[in-house]
Protein backbone atom coordinates (compact mmCIF):
# COMPACT_ATOMS: atom_id res chain seq x y z
CA UNK A 1 0.00 0.00 0.00
CA UNK A 2 1.33 3.65 -1.13
CA UNK A 3 1.86 5.45 2.41
CA UNK A 4 1.07 9.23 1.77
CA UNK A 5 3.31 11.36 0.79
CA UNK A 6 5.70 13.68 3.45
CA UNK A 7 6.85 16.68 1.81
CA UNK A 8 9.36 19.03 4.42
CA UNK A 9 9.90 22.49 3.31
CA UNK A 10 11.72 25.25 4.57
CA UNK A 11 9.20 28.02 5.98
CA UNK A 12 5.83 25.59 5.00
CA UNK A 13 2.63 26.11 6.17
CA UNK A 14 1.00 22.77 7.01
CA UNK A 15 -2.75 21.76 8.63
CA UNK A 16 -1.65 19.06 11.01
CA UNK A 17 -4.41 16.20 12.25
CA UNK A 18 -4.01 13.35 14.63
CA UNK A 19 -6.89 10.52 15.44
CA UNK A 20 -7.37 8.58 18.28
CA UNK A 21 -6.83 4.73 17.92
CA UNK A 22 -10.00 3.57 16.25
CA UNK A 23 -12.04 6.66 16.80
CA UNK A 24 -11.45 6.38 20.41
CA UNK A 25 -11.01 9.37 22.80
CA UNK A 26 -7.60 10.86 23.07
CA UNK A 27 -8.51 13.51 25.63
CA UNK A 28 -10.60 11.56 28.89
CA UNK A 29 -10.22 14.60 30.90
CA UNK A 30 -9.73 18.84 31.17
CA UNK A 31 -6.06 17.80 32.57
CA UNK A 32 -5.25 15.64 29.71
CA UNK A 33 -5.89 18.77 27.43
CA UNK A 34 -4.29 20.93 29.83
CA UNK A 35 -1.13 18.18 29.67
CA UNK A 36 -1.58 17.71 25.57
CA UNK A 37 -0.85 22.07 25.64
CA UNK A 38 2.16 21.92 27.26
CA UNK A 39 3.56 19.35 25.43
CA UNK A 40 2.68 21.46 22.19
CA UNK A 41 4.34 23.93 24.00
CA UNK A 42 7.45 21.96 24.00
CA UNK A 43 7.42 20.89 20.92
CA UNK A 44 6.77 24.33 19.15
CA UNK A 45 10.14 25.58 21.01
CA UNK A 46 12.13 22.32 20.66
CA UNK A 47 11.40 22.54 16.83
CA UNK A 48 11.43 26.17 16.32
CA UNK A 49 7.94 25.72 14.69
CA UNK A 50 5.02 28.47 14.54
CA UNK A 51 1.16 28.22 15.39
CA UNK A 52 -1.31 29.69 14.33
CA UNK A 53 -3.95 27.94 15.25
CA UNK A 54 -5.20 25.20 17.02
CA UNK A 55 -8.15 22.67 18.31
CA UNK A 56 -8.62 19.67 20.66
CA UNK A 57 -11.43 17.34 20.26
CA UNK A 58 -12.02 14.49 22.27
CA UNK A 59 -10.36 11.91 20.12
CA UNK A 60 -8.24 14.09 17.58
CA UNK A 61 -6.92 17.65 17.34
CA UNK A 62 -6.32 19.81 14.58
CA UNK A 63 -2.53 22.19 14.21
CA UNK A 64 -2.16 24.92 11.76
CA UNK A 65 1.59 25.98 11.84
CA UNK A 66 4.90 26.56 10.28
CA UNK A 67 7.66 25.11 10.44
CA UNK A 68 11.16 27.60 9.32
CA UNK A 69 13.18 24.58 9.80
CA UNK A 70 12.10 21.45 7.34
CA UNK A 71 11.10 19.02 10.45
CA UNK A 72 7.94 18.43 10.10
CA UNK A 73 7.93 14.88 10.94
CA UNK A 74 10.44 14.92 13.96
CA UNK A 75 8.32 17.72 15.27
CA UNK A 76 5.26 16.36 15.07
CA UNK A 77 6.54 13.06 16.02
CA UNK A 78 7.44 14.32 19.32
CA UNK A 79 4.23 15.35 20.12
CA UNK A 80 2.47 12.88 19.55
CA UNK A 81 4.79 10.28 21.01
CA UNK A 82 5.70 12.06 24.17
CA UNK A 83 1.72 12.72 24.31
CA UNK A 84 1.08 8.99 23.87
CA UNK A 85 3.13 7.60 26.34
CA UNK A 86 1.98 9.86 28.89
CA UNK A 87 -1.22 9.01 28.34
CA UNK A 88 -0.44 5.39 28.39
CA UNK A 89 1.36 5.67 31.34
CA UNK A 90 -1.68 7.64 33.40
CA UNK A 91 -4.32 4.77 31.98
CA UNK A 92 -2.45 2.00 32.07
CA UNK A 93 -3.23 1.48 28.19
CA UNK A 94 -1.31 -1.39 26.39
CA UNK A 95 -1.04 -0.19 22.21
CA UNK A 96 -1.55 2.45 19.92
CA UNK A 97 -3.07 5.63 21.07
CA UNK A 98 -3.22 7.53 17.82
CA UNK A 99 -4.51 5.91 15.05
CA UNK A 100 -1.51 5.39 11.99
CA UNK A 101 0.95 8.30 10.87
CA UNK A 102 -0.47 12.10 11.68
CA UNK A 103 -2.20 13.53 7.98
CA UNK A 104 -0.36 16.46 6.86
CA UNK A 105 -1.32 18.87 4.01
CA UNK A 106 0.64 21.93 3.03
CA UNK A 107 -1.51 24.90 2.69
CA UNK A 108 -0.94 27.87 0.45
CA UNK A 109 -1.28 30.29 3.58
CA UNK A 110 -1.47 34.00 1.20
CA UNK A 111 -5.30 32.28 0.08
CA UNK A 112 -6.65 29.97 3.00
CA UNK A 113 -4.57 31.19 6.45
CA UNK A 114 -7.98 32.63 7.09
CA UNK A 115 -10.58 29.69 5.85
CA UNK A 116 -7.93 27.29 7.56
CA UNK A 117 -8.45 28.79 10.99
CA UNK A 118 -11.33 29.30 10.68
CA UNK A 119 -12.52 25.81 10.10
CA UNK A 120 -10.05 24.78 12.86
CA UNK A 121 -12.19 26.97 15.45
CA UNK A 122 -15.57 25.96 14.54
CA UNK A 123 -14.88 22.27 15.20
CA UNK A 124 -16.73 22.59 18.23
CA UNK A 125 -19.40 24.36 17.35
CA UNK A 126 -20.15 22.25 14.15
CA UNK A 127 -20.03 18.57 16.59
CA UNK A 128 -22.39 20.52 19.01
CA UNK A 129 -20.36 20.89 21.75
CA UNK A 130 -21.07 24.30 22.84
CA UNK A 131 -23.48 26.91 21.28
CA UNK A 132 -20.68 29.92 21.52
CA UNK A 133 -17.44 29.26 20.66
CA UNK A 134 -16.34 31.81 23.35
CA UNK A 135 -17.42 29.08 25.89
CA UNK A 136 -15.20 26.45 24.36
CA UNK A 137 -11.31 26.82 26.09
CA UNK A 138 -9.78 24.40 24.09
CA UNK A 139 -8.96 26.11 20.81
CA UNK A 140 -7.18 29.31 20.22
CA UNK A 141 -10.19 30.75 19.02
CA UNK A 142 -10.10 33.09 22.87
CA UNK A 143 -6.51 33.96 22.09
CA UNK A 144 -7.76 35.06 18.89
CA UNK A 145 -10.32 37.32 20.53
CA UNK A 146 -8.06 38.46 22.73
CA UNK A 147 -9.73 37.62 25.83
CA UNK A 148 -7.02 35.47 27.83
CA UNK A 149 -3.36 35.66 27.95
CA UNK A 150 -1.99 33.20 25.23
CA UNK A 151 -2.77 29.73 25.89
CA UNK A 152 0.77 28.69 24.65
CA UNK A 153 4.01 30.26 23.63
CA UNK A 154 4.67 30.42 19.43
CA UNK A 155 0.77 31.13 18.73
CA UNK A 156 0.54 34.30 16.47
CA UNK A 157 -2.71 35.00 15.73
CA UNK A 158 -1.90 38.10 14.71
CA UNK A 159 -0.64 36.71 11.35
CA UNK A 160 -4.00 35.50 10.09
CA UNK A 161 -5.68 38.67 11.87
CA UNK A 162 -3.78 40.77 10.13
CA UNK A 163 -5.52 39.96 6.90
CA UNK A 164 -8.70 41.54 7.83
CA UNK A 165 -7.16 44.85 9.17
CA UNK A 166 -3.69 46.58 10.48
CA UNK A 167 -6.19 47.84 12.99
CA UNK A 168 -5.84 44.96 16.36
CA UNK A 169 -9.24 45.82 17.59
CA UNK A 170 -10.79 45.86 14.23
CA UNK A 171 -9.29 42.37 12.98
CA UNK A 172 -10.46 41.01 16.11
CA UNK A 173 -13.89 42.45 15.30
CA UNK A 174 -13.74 41.45 11.97
CA UNK A 175 -12.45 37.67 12.95
CA UNK A 176 -15.22 37.54 15.06
CA UNK A 177 -17.82 38.43 12.22
CA UNK A 178 -16.18 36.01 9.87
CA UNK A 179 -17.02 33.37 11.94
CA UNK A 180 -20.32 33.84 12.85
CA UNK A 181 -20.83 34.50 9.00
CA UNK A 182 -19.66 30.91 8.78
CA UNK A 183 -20.59 28.63 10.73
CA UNK A 184 -21.57 26.25 8.69
CA UNK A 185 -18.72 26.24 6.50
CA UNK A 186 -17.99 23.13 4.75
CA UNK A 187 -14.45 21.14 5.30
CA UNK A 188 -12.05 22.72 2.82
CA UNK A 189 -9.68 20.00 3.12
CA UNK A 190 -12.00 18.44 0.66
CA UNK A 191 -10.59 20.39 -1.93
CA UNK A 192 -6.67 19.47 -1.27
CA UNK A 193 -4.57 18.19 -4.20
CA UNK A 194 -4.36 14.44 -3.92
CA UNK A 195 -4.28 14.87 -0.42
CA UNK A 196 -0.87 16.76 -0.05
CA UNK A 197 -1.41 20.15 -0.81
CA UNK A 198 -4.55 23.03 -0.41
CA UNK A 199 -4.39 25.95 -2.43
CA UNK A 200 -4.52 28.30 -5.36
CA UNK A 201 -3.82 26.33 -9.05
CA UNK A 202 -0.26 28.27 -9.19
CA UNK A 203 0.54 26.76 -5.18
CA UNK A 204 -0.31 23.49 -6.48
CA UNK A 205 2.16 23.74 -9.68
CA UNK A 206 5.26 24.88 -7.62
CA UNK A 207 3.97 21.90 -5.33
CA UNK A 208 4.37 19.67 -8.13
CA UNK A 209 7.51 21.23 -9.25
CA UNK A 210 8.90 20.96 -5.93
CA UNK A 211 8.43 17.03 -5.68
CA UNK A 212 10.34 16.98 -8.92
CA UNK A 213 13.11 18.27 -7.87
CA UNK A 214 13.35 16.53 -4.77
CA UNK A 215 13.44 13.57 -6.93
CA UNK A 216 10.77 11.66 -5.38
CA UNK A 217 10.24 8.29 -7.46
CA UNK A 218 7.39 7.11 -5.09
CA UNK A 219 3.78 7.29 -6.73
CA UNK A 220 1.50 10.64 -5.37
CA UNK A 221 -1.15 8.80 -3.85
CA UNK A 222 -5.19 9.04 -4.38
CA UNK A 223 -7.31 10.30 -1.77
CA UNK A 224 -8.90 6.92 -1.94
CA UNK A 225 -6.00 4.85 -1.79
CA UNK A 226 -4.81 6.35 2.30
CA UNK A 227 -5.35 4.22 5.14
CA UNK A 228 -8.97 2.63 4.48
CA UNK A 229 -9.21 0.33 6.91
CA UNK A 230 -8.11 0.53 10.65
CA UNK A 231 -7.46 -1.97 13.05
CA UNK A 232 -11.02 -2.56 14.67
CA UNK A 233 -12.34 -3.01 10.91
CA UNK A 234 -10.05 -5.36 10.09
CA UNK A 235 -10.12 -7.77 12.90
CA UNK A 236 -14.50 -7.35 12.93
CA UNK A 237 -14.28 -8.50 9.47
CA UNK A 238 -12.26 -11.42 9.95
CA UNK A 239 -14.72 -12.79 13.11
CA UNK A 240 -17.38 -12.92 10.55
CA UNK A 241 -15.30 -13.82 7.05
CA UNK A 242 -13.45 -16.82 9.05
CA UNK A 243 -16.29 -17.29 11.64
CA UNK A 244 -13.83 -17.05 14.19
CA UNK A 245 -13.97 -15.34 17.87
CA UNK A 246 -11.90 -12.35 18.48
CA UNK A 247 -9.68 -13.72 21.05
CA UNK A 248 -8.65 -16.90 18.36
CA UNK A 249 -6.89 -13.98 16.28
CA UNK A 250 -4.67 -12.63 19.26
CA UNK A 251 -4.26 -16.62 20.45
CA UNK A 252 0.14 -16.42 20.62
CA UNK A 253 0.42 -20.09 19.64
CA UNK A 254 2.57 -21.46 16.81
CA UNK A 255 0.96 -22.34 13.47
CA UNK A 256 -2.00 -20.01 14.15
CA UNK A 257 -2.93 -18.94 10.74
CA UNK A 258 -5.46 -16.68 11.89
CA UNK A 259 -3.39 -14.42 14.01
CA UNK A 260 -0.80 -14.48 11.01
CA UNK A 261 -3.20 -12.99 8.55
CA UNK A 262 -4.34 -10.56 10.89
CA UNK A 263 -0.82 -9.13 11.42
CA UNK A 264 -0.48 -9.24 6.98
CA UNK A 265 -3.84 -7.29 6.67
CA UNK A 266 -2.94 -4.85 9.16
CA UNK A 267 0.30 -4.24 8.21
CA UNK A 268 -0.88 -4.16 4.44
CA UNK A 269 -4.00 -2.00 4.87
CA UNK A 270 -3.40 0.13 7.24
CA UNK A 271 -1.03 2.75 8.43
CA UNK A 272 0.06 1.61 11.52
CA UNK A 273 4.01 1.36 11.95
CA UNK A 274 5.69 -1.97 12.29
CA UNK A 275 6.52 -1.46 16.15
CA UNK A 276 2.29 -0.26 16.71
CA UNK A 277 1.60 -3.36 14.99
CA UNK A 278 4.17 -4.89 17.48
CA UNK A 279 2.35 -3.47 20.39
CA UNK A 280 -1.11 -5.23 19.34
CA UNK A 281 0.46 -8.85 18.98
CA UNK A 282 2.99 -8.61 21.69
CA UNK A 283 5.62 -9.09 19.75
CA UNK A 284 9.09 -7.12 18.48
CA UNK A 285 8.64 -4.91 15.20
CA UNK A 286 11.07 -6.97 13.28
CA UNK A 287 9.08 -10.29 14.09
CA UNK A 288 6.03 -8.22 12.71
CA UNK A 289 7.90 -7.78 9.16
CA UNK A 290 9.20 -11.51 9.37
CA UNK A 291 5.53 -12.74 9.85
CA UNK A 292 3.92 -10.87 7.35
CA UNK A 293 6.52 -11.32 4.32
CA UNK A 294 6.12 -15.38 5.73
CA UNK A 295 2.55 -15.14 5.60
CA UNK A 296 2.33 -13.85 1.81
CA UNK A 297 5.26 -16.19 0.82
CA UNK A 298 3.01 -19.27 1.92
CA UNK A 299 -0.05 -18.00 0.67
CA UNK A 300 1.38 -18.61 -2.82
CA UNK A 301 2.29 -22.48 -2.02
CA UNK A 302 -0.14 -23.27 0.23
CA UNK A 303 -3.73 -23.34 -0.94
CA UNK A 304 -5.73 -23.16 1.93
CA UNK A 305 -3.26 -19.92 3.52
CA UNK A 306 -4.12 -18.53 -0.13
CA UNK A 307 -7.34 -19.00 0.33
CA UNK A 308 -7.54 -17.23 3.38
CA UNK A 309 -5.78 -14.33 1.75
CA UNK A 310 -7.39 -13.77 -1.19
CA UNK A 311 -11.10 -14.05 1.15
CA UNK A 312 -10.47 -11.38 3.24
CA UNK A 313 -8.91 -9.30 0.79
CA UNK A 314 -11.88 -9.96 -1.44
CA UNK A 315 -14.37 -9.04 1.78
CA UNK A 316 -12.36 -6.06 2.54
CA UNK A 317 -12.29 -4.77 -1.09
CA UNK A 318 -15.80 -5.10 -0.85
CA UNK A 319 -16.69 -3.40 2.66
Amino acid sequence: MVRPLRLSFENAFYHITARGNRRDKIFYSDQDKKVFLEKLKETLIKYSIICYAYCLMDNHYHLFIKTPQPNLSQGIHYLNTSYANWFRSKYKIIGPILQGRFKSILVDADNYALILSAYIHLNPLQAGLVKQLEDYPWSSYLDYLNLRKPSISNLKPSFVLQLLSSNLFESIKKYREYIIQHQDMKDPLRQTYRNIALGSESFIERIKDKIEDLGRRREIPSTRSISKYDVDTIITKMTQVMNIERRMIFYKKRGNLNRSLAIFLIKHFTALSLAEIGQLFKMDYSAVSQAAKRFEQESKVNHKIGEMKQKMMAALRES
